[in-house]
């Protein structure tokens, strides 16, 4: 199983590359951010299996995409249907994870003029789903609502209220890498200053089959650990399950803490 670094670094090249095929790609940056959005989230639903192993346990993926009007539903259209897209792409990344493509694979995608949807910074909804009997996955279990409070650290928000189902974590606002440009955004930015941040530290996802909020470590210098009620819990690091949020937690990063708390 390919680590999270060699995932990232597949994807950043899949995504240049997709670049050069946009028409008016430096007008149409969201095209790139969105089609590099989506990949991650596939990548994050790739589970270990043991002894370097992986797994993918869907087989059908369902996203829409929300867009500002008409012009940009035509756009948006013409530039994730070309080919066979976000599928072709899905299955490459399968394979380079060391994933097998699960049988009966496929990824659809429309693009629905929805202007609330297209202003958020993630204006996609993905559903995962396995099965002929497999229920989707807004179906199954709707978010709770949930909040994140920073305790400690120079931060641009101290509260956030959680309204997607993955939220980053990290320093600075955009992570700019030196030649595959933008390489994700934190919706909790540290100040520089926060030196024990990283910058890409960690994010939060929503496993909608579960219902319950999980926390993952991006590879990060100075590690993730969670503290509950007295108790210190390491989270494992890059591609592994996380760690399961319990309303009350302290999410500590570096020197940098946050509260987490929920309704569920």
């Amino acid at each position: 199983m390919r680590s999270l670094e060699q995932l990232d670094s597949w994807i950043n090249t899949k995504v240049k590359a997709w670049s050069s095929k946009v028409s008016g790609a430096p007008k149409n940056r969201e095209l790139l951010e969105i089609r590099r959005d989506i990949l991650e989230d596939v990548r994050d639903h790739i589970q270990p299996k043991g002894h370097g192993k992986s797994i993918f346990p869907y087989n059908s993926i369902s996203i829409r995409i929300g867009a500002q009007n008409k012009e940009q539903q035509n756009l948006y259209e013409a530039a994730f249907h070309e080919g066979n897209g976000l599928e072709e792409d899905s299955r490459e990344l399968l394979s380079e994870a060391d994933c097998p493509v699960p049988a009966g694979f496929r990824v659809t995608v429309s693009v629905i003029k929805n202007a609330a949807l297209a202003s958020t910074s993630r204006p996609f909804l993905i559903e995962y789903s396995k099965g002929k009997a497999a229920i989707s996955k807004s179906l199954r279990n709707a978010r709770p609502n949930a909040k994140l409070t920073v305790l400690r650290g120079e931060a641009d928000v101290t509260e956030y209220a959680i309204h997607s189902d993955r939220v980053n974590i990290g320093r600075l606002k955009e992570v700019i890498g030196d030649k595959q440009g933008l390489r994700r955004r934190n919706d909790i930015a540290f100040a520089d200053t926060e030196a024990t941040v990283s910058r890409e530290h960690a994010y939060i996802r929503y496993d909608a089959e579960t219902g319950k909020f999980r926390l993952y470590d991006s590879l990060s210098q100075r590690g993730t650990t969670v503290f509950r009620e007295g108790r210190r819990f390491e989270v494992p690091r890059g591609l592994t399950r996380g760690f399961q949020l319990k309303s009350g937690d302290e999410i500590h990063l570096g020197n940098a803490r946050i509260a987490f708390e929920s309704e569920s």
